[in-house]
């Protein structure tokens, strides 16, 4: 038996995948409950949540019928869990977590499930990986994009995708090394316990703001003056002796006696146009008490005029008029 075969015949799997479109469908339907949709918006949205993923699937690889519309079964399933987030209060915090749990392991299935059908199909490792990506995750990216926000999977929750990819992988080498099938259910189980443990300990992946570079090149080159003045202290606080920066072997040896300037404490501290908000901030110019003074009081400026900035773009955005021209507070949304 090919790990295919597996993931589409033993019966306890197939429950655990319709329990995965319910799943799905519930939690389509939590979120249309809090925007408010009516009951075809419900079904809607929980079929594409619950089967769009598979669909995408098996239309790529030109399956013929897709699965998801082979049977009832699919279809019933991912109504049912719409309906019954329709009629039930599907928001406690306790009914999340074994949502959170279900869709999580209906993850997994999906991911192995995916990747075995593209190989089986004759695909390469990149492209079978990538449907069994898009297997786990496509229902929920195209539910985001229908209500207009950015899929979770590009960052910010779970590692739904990290933890599909992984599936994916594992899958992928159970076929290339020609393991037993009952391998490719450890590697659903991994890549969805992958995703369960960063769901609990709330592990994300970097984002990108995490790693850019926002300062100039006088900042840069500023902190990396602070840090050697800061170490050589710490050196000579230890041992007593003050360490000695060799020109010949340290191209930054000049910056053993570094004195910043105010103009470019001025940058540091208010950026390229520090100089010009501080007349008195020049090259040669050493760093006083009154430079500082000026520079806090420019910060402190653009600290007011942001939050009044803020102010004003909430109470343009949280007030309403009435019949008669009065405005009136908004209490939706504070």
């Amino acid at each position: 038996m090919d790990p295919l075969e597996l993931l589409i015949t033993n019966d306890v799997l197939r429950a655990l995948d319709l329990l995965g479109v319910f799943v799905m469908g519930v939690a389509a339907g939590g979120l249309a409950a809090r925007l408010n949709f009516d009951a075809m918006g419900f079904a809607i949205i929980g079929i594409i949540a619950g089967l769009g993923g598979g669909l995408v699937r098996d239309l790529i690889l030109d399956y013929g019928v897709p699965a998801a519309f082979s049977g009832p079964w699919y279809l019933t399933c991912a109504l049912a869990g719409s309906a019954f987030a329709f009629v039930v209060n599907s928001e406690r915090a306790w009914w999340r977590r074994i949502v959170t749990g279900m869709d999580i392991t209906a993850m997994g299935l999906w991911a192995a499930t995916g990747t075995a059908k593209s190989l089986g199909y004759g695909l390469d490792v990149l492209p079978a990986i990538l449907l069994g990506l898009t297997s786990a995750t496509g229902g929920g990216i195209m539910r985001d994009v229908l209500v207009g926000r950015i899929p979770a999977v590009f960052g910010g929750g779970p590692l739904y995708a990290t933890g599909a990819v992984v599936t994916a992988v594992l899958t992928w080498a159970v076929v290339a090394l020609g393991l037993d099938a009952v391998w490719v259910v450890v590697a659903a189980a991994a890549g969805s316990g992958l995703a369960m443990l960063a769901a609990w300990r709330r592990w994300t992946l970097p984002a990108h703001s995490e790693w850019e570079v926002t300062m100039s090149a006088t900042q840069l080159k500023s902190m990396v003056r602070r840090i050697r003045r800061a170490e050589r202290a710490k050196v000579a606080k230890e041992t007593g002796a003050i360490s000695i920066v060799d020109a010949n072997e340290d191209d930054l040896a000049a910056d053993s006696n570094y004195e910043e300037s105010a103009e470019e404490y001025a940058t540091r501290i208010l950026g390229e146009e520090g100089p010009d908000l501080i007349p008195e901030a020049v090259e040669d110019t050493p760093v006083d008490q009154e430079i500082k003074e000026q520079v806090e009081e420019k910060v402190d400026e653009r600290i007011e005029a942001k939050v009044d900035e803020e102010m004003q773009a909430e109470e343009g955005a949280w007030v309403r008029k009435g019949q008669d021209g009065e405005e009136i507070p908004d209490p939706i949304g504070h």
